[in-house]
């Protein structure tokens, strides 16, 4: 479901088999992005902040593993007064690519983004050959689009290296989205080339700025765009939040209730005997509908249905991450649903996520765990 914060990215889950949304957020308002994440159900929240001011590692307090994925800095030119120096190859020709150039052009973005680190890299629950997948599909969608450009260089009829480029639709800034080389044409100014190529067609177009941005430690591309006119103008921090909230890897859920009964009991054998379990003024007068059942009781249902159910005898802790959300009242009707992405495997650790929710779908508990089956 898409939020005010969080928007859908439709090749990216149909690409990683997941809900993955994306959101840019400049005032990294970790509550507000726990609330959209939630709300979203997503598996994967790709979210972009400004590296001065958006840390949001405090969505950690609502159980929501955090990954700082990279820092993305962007470089603008001032098209109005630089003037693009040259090609150094005189012998390059460039042409706008078209749909008979898709599969050489796949074969030379996996030669060149082979060893290529991304922000994708950073996170486990991307299997790394769907990333390369990725940076394809990212340059054919220029190739088709009427708001996109996708630059081919030839020498001697060769596919030598491209240019994505992509355009604001009211002609102020042109942006350089991914640029290739092949491996065997790196190091004669190629790279350049390709950098003076589109600046030299967005200026000669009107456009009067033009972007291009990369990973911070991409220290080789910067010293290029520094000598061709960009300069370091914002960098934004890429978090990576793996909140597996879709039901596609649910593999148990179940009806659950905690009468006041197993409450009270609890508390008896814990010795946790505040009066907000156990009497329903004393918590209406703290706040709540009535009276609250323990936490612990949902980590408990959690440990029953891991070690009784799914994957069942065998199975134990290796680590447990739990968030209370919403209070789980003494009574009423909730759903209890495990998720282990990939499915049970016989062998070896999983990560699997569990949930208690209302009557309403409202999450009320979450939790990330590590297991293993012997």
């Amino acid at each position: 479901m898409q939020t005010e914060l969080l928007s859908s990215s439709p090749l990216e889950s149909a690409r990683f088999g997941l809900t993955v949304m994306r959101g840019k957020q400049s005032a990294g308002d970790s509550k507000a992005i726990a609330k959209a994440i939630f709300e979203s159900e997503c598996d994967l929240a790709i979210i972009r902040v400004p590296s001065a001011t958006g840390e949001i590692h405090g969505i950690s307090r609502w159980a929501l593993p955090c990954i700082h994925a990279d820092t993305l800095v962007y470089y603008k030119c001032d098209l109005r007064k630089h003037v693009p120096q040259p090609l150094r190859n005189a012998d390059l020709a460039f042409r706008r690519a078209g749909p008979g150039d898709i599969e050489p052009l796949r074969a030379l973005i996996a030669e060149t983004f082979l060893n290529y680190k991304s922000h994708y890299h950073a996170n486990p629950l991307l299997p790394r050959e769907k990333i390369l997948a990725g940076y394809q599909e990212w340059a054919e969608s220029h190739a088709l689009a009427p708001d996109r450009t996708l630059w081919i260089a030839e020498r001697n009829g060769r596919l030598t290296a491209f240019a994505a480029c992509s355009e604001t639709p009211n002609g102020q800034t042109g942006e350089g989205v991914l640029y290739g080389v092949a491996p065997g044409e790196a190091g004669g100014g190629v790279y350049g080339d390709l950098i003076r190529h589109t600046q030299s067609d967005f200026a000669q177009r009107g456009f009067p700025t033009m972007l291009v941005s990369t990973q911070v430690n991409n220290f080789a591309v910067q010293k290029v765009w520094a000598r061709e006119g960009f300069y370091l103008f914002e960098a934004w921090d890429t978090y990576h939040v793996n909140a597996l909230l879709s039901p596609r890897s649910k593999v148990s859920s179940d009806s659950l209730t905690f009468t006041k009964e197993q409450v009270a009991a609890f508390a008896a054998a814990s010795g946790d005997v505040n009066p907000i379990h156990l009497d329903d003024d004393a918590a209406r007068e703290a706040g709540f509908p009535g009276r609250i059942s323990h936490g612990v009781l949902a980590a408990a249902e959690l440990s029953r249905i891991l070690g009784t159910k799914v994957p069942g005898p065998g199975t134990i802790f290796g680590r447990l991450d739990m968030a209370f959300i919403q209070p789980v009242l003494a009574g009423e009707v909730y759903e209890a649903a495990l998720k282990i992405p990939g499915g049970v495997r016989s062998g070896g650790p999983m990560h699997a996520v569990f949930e208690v929710r209302d009557a309403q779908s409202r999450i009320c508990v979450y939790a990330h765990t590590d297991i293993i089956l012997r």
